[in-house]
């Protein structure tokens, strides 16, 4: 998982210059993916949510790239 960026109070700082959405973007998970996910991203599951997001968007556009 790539590193967790904050800022000088503590809140996450997007790694890039684009600022956050307005809307917020919920999900409900099974009962077991969601204890997983919890235990995973510890005290900052907001920033860990973000980050696998990052992370399977930028898998997703390299597959495009090479398709």
């Amino acid at each position: 998982m790539k590193q967790i960026h904050h800022d000088d109070r503590g809140k996450f700082k997007s790694p890039n210059s684009t600022p956050l959405a307005r809307k917020v973007m919920g999900v409900r998970l099974p009962i077991d993916m969601d204890a997983t996910v919890r235990e995973l991203a510890g005290d900052d599951l907001a920033a860990w949510i973000r980050c696998a997001i990052a992370e399977k968007l930028e898998r997703e556009q390299q597959q495009d790239l090479s398709a």
